[in-house]
């Protein structure tokens, strides 16, 4: 099989998991994302090039991401900014924090400790943004400040 079969299979998979999520009154990402498992190389392995597939999508999330920032502006972002800035800063550091006490009591050393940390205190974007925009919270206060700071978190995995 090609990437072209790997398209429609993913295509296909992916549509059946999120009807079933559908019906089970659970997030559609939850389906994909299970679809994912299920159809990926470390269980089943039906995707033939799973190399070709991830550059596919990489391009998706960038569109995606794209996509989801036509649906809101910067100035909405702005009367937020201090929160976003202070809370996501905030929150970054305790949460590395207890990545850190977490890989300690692991018996873990230091760095990868930190690591952990820098792992579970990141968010996912594009997760985020699109649960808002299913939920039509896109535009309220509470949606602005959570968005400010995935964009803090973004920002802080440069440094990460």
């Amino acid at each position: 099989m090609g990437i072209a079969a790997d398209i429609i299979i993913i295509i296909v998979a992916a549509l059946l998991g999120g009807l079933i999520a559908q019906k089970m009154r659970q997030p559609l990402l939850l389906g994909y994302i299970l679809v994912g498992i299920v159809i990926g190389p470390f269980s089943v392995g039906i995707v033939s090039d799973p190399h070709e597939v991830e550059k596919l999508a990489e391009i998706g999330v960038a569109l995606l991401l794209f996509a989801l920032g036509l649906e809101f502006s910067l100035r909405d972002l702005k009367p937020v900014r201090n929160v976003a800035l202070i809370g996501g800063s905030i929150q970054i550091l305790l949460t590395i924090g207890y990545g850190y006490l977490i890989g300690g009591w692991l018996g873990w050393e230091n760095g990868p400790s930190l690591w952990l940390g820098g792992l579970i205190s990141l968010s996912s974007t594009m997760v985020i943004m699109k649960t808002l925009m299913a939920q039509g919270m896109i535009g309220t206060l509470s949606s602005r400040v959570m968005i400010g700071i995935l964009i803090v978190q973004d920002l802080a995995v440069v440094m990460l």
